[in-house]
Order: C-alpha cells, then sequence, then structure tokens
C-alpha cells in the first residue's frame, strides 16, 4: 500500500521542481447523473511540490491507513487545490504563505459546527467526543457535519466559500465502545447512498478502526455537503473525519476556529 503523498504524485507525474500545468476542466457526476465542470487553474508545479512535501509531514505520525487514504487521492487533492486557485489566482505556498495564497489543513473538531447547539450561533465543536443519548439513537439520522452560518436550519449543508474548498475521504473512530455504524452524505442537495461503518472489522493491531468511503468527497468552491450518521446506542462515541481543508493563508490565522 501507498502511503507517502509524494510518491503518488511522482507516480502521476506531478512532483516536479520546474514548469507549469496548463489550465484544465474537470469533470463531475452527481448522484442524479447531472454533470458539473470546474476549471483548475494553470499553477505551478513547484506548488505541487511544496503541497505533497508538507502533507507528508503532517501524516507522518498518522495511522498507515490514513497515510494511504491520502497517498490514493493524492492526484484529487492536488485538483481541488487548483479549483480553488482560481478564484484566489495566487498559488499554493503552504506553511509559509501568505495573503491570498493557499495552504491546506488537516480536519480537526474546531472547524465545525457542534451539532448539538441549536439554533446555530455559530458554536463551533471543541471535541470529536460526543455524548449519545438514547432518544438520540431512537430517533434515526443524526446531523454530523452541517453549515455553521448563524440562524442556519439545523442540517443545512456545509457550504464552501468562492476562495476554499474540503476533501472528505473517510473516518475514523477511536472509541472504546462504538455507538455508530453508517453514514449519508447530501452534496449540492443530492443524496448519496447510504454507507456503512463497519469499524467493528478493523484490525486492532494496526491502530485506530479506520472506514474508506466508497468514493471521496470533493466539496469544490461554491458548493455545499452535509453529513448524517446512524446511531444506535446510546454511549460516547469519537467519530471523526478524514480529510483536509484548502483555504487561503489570511483565514487560516485564527487558532480557535481555523
Amino acid at each position: 500500500m501507498q502511503t507517502s503523498v509524494v510518491e503518488a504524485l511522482k507516480a502521476a507525474g506531478l512532483y516536479k521542481e520546474t514548469g507549469r500545468i496548463e489550465e484544465q476542466m474537470l469533470k463531475s457526476i452527481l448522484p442524479n447523473g447531472e454533470v458539473r465542470e470546474h476549471k483548475m487553474a494553470e499553477i505551478d508545479y513547484l506548488d505541487i511540490k511544496i503541497f505533497a512535501d508538507e502533507l507528508d509531514i503532517a501524516l507522518k505520525i498518522q495511522n498507515p491507513l490514513v497515510q494511504g487514504l491520502f497517498a490514493k487521492n493524492a492526484a484529487g487533492l492536488v485538483e481541488l487545490m487548483r479549483v480553488v486557485n482560481v478564484e484566489t489566482a495566487s498559488g499554493f505556498k503552504g506553511a509559509v504563505g501568505s495573503g491570498r495564497q493557499l495552504d491546506a489543513i488537516l480536519l480537526r473538531a474546531e472547524q465545525f459546527q457542534d451539532p448539538d447547539i441549536f439554533p446555530i450561533v455559530p458554536t463551533f465543536r471543541t471535541t470529536w467526543i460526543r455524548n449519545i443519548t438514547a432518544a438520540m439513537a431512537a430517533a434515526g439520522p443524526t446531523v454530523f457535519i452541517e453549515d455553521d452560518t448563524a440562524a442556519a436550519a439545523a442540517g443545512t449543508e456545509l457550504a464552501m466559500a468562492t476562495t476554499e474548498g474540503l476533501a472528505l475521504l473517510g473516518f475514523a473512530n477511536p472509541a472504546a465502545a462504538l455507538c455508530v455504524d453508517a453514514a449519508q452524505i447530501t452534496y449540492i442537495a443530492q443524496a448519496y447512498n447510504i454507507q456503512n461503518l463497519d469499524f467493528e472489522l478493523a484490525n486492532p493491531f494496526i491502530g485506530d478502526s479506520i472506514c474508506e468511503l466508497k468514493q471521496p468527497l470533493f466539496i469544490f468552491p461554491q458548493e455545499t455537503a452535509a453529513v448524517n450518521v446512524k446511531y444506535y446506542r446510546a454511549g460516547v462515541d469519537e467519530l471523526r473525519p478524514i480529510g483536509l481543508w484548502v483555504k487561503m493563508a489570511i483565514n487560516l490565522r485564527a487558532l480557535l476556529t481555523s
């Protein structure tokens, strides 16, 4: 299993120190069969190299299965970054970027609205740990990722601005007693098929339980998506998404919520 983003992009011919990739178009297909097109900006290969080098560093201490998810989807992550760069037009400079230059950050709880707080203020999560009540387990679908706009209705899809994009590749769950067994994604108001989260089947000798999405979710600029999950019993759950958020450097300076 390939666990290096750098090596995956080398194999795809995208990891170079010189030259540029010309502007291209990317197509994505919604669950109803609708085809959407996204412009991918012209970009220096050196920017892709910076992206890959820094992502491998960020993933160095992660579970090898998590590393493998990012390596498997490395080319798609570059495409996401290039789509975001259409509006920012300043390239990807990573940790030393500033202003409209792009950087990417792995997903963490504080970036997302707390789904147990309503009405939405917004109030961001402080942890992935979530107390699941018997009522939540009996209620059916429960919001996991939603919009963080003030006064948004519960379960409203998370919206990307024109200068950001998000990739969701799978889920991890280090809870001692698991409470969740399925997830459903909605993308631009289109519901995807339910996917089982078979964490109980994971090998306990290789780290936290990991479930890969059958198809990665890329939320491009000005698109929306949400995640609902099914809790089947009360307890303390620790479900967390695996992925990254591409943003302008100027929007990665708020320590509490970036």
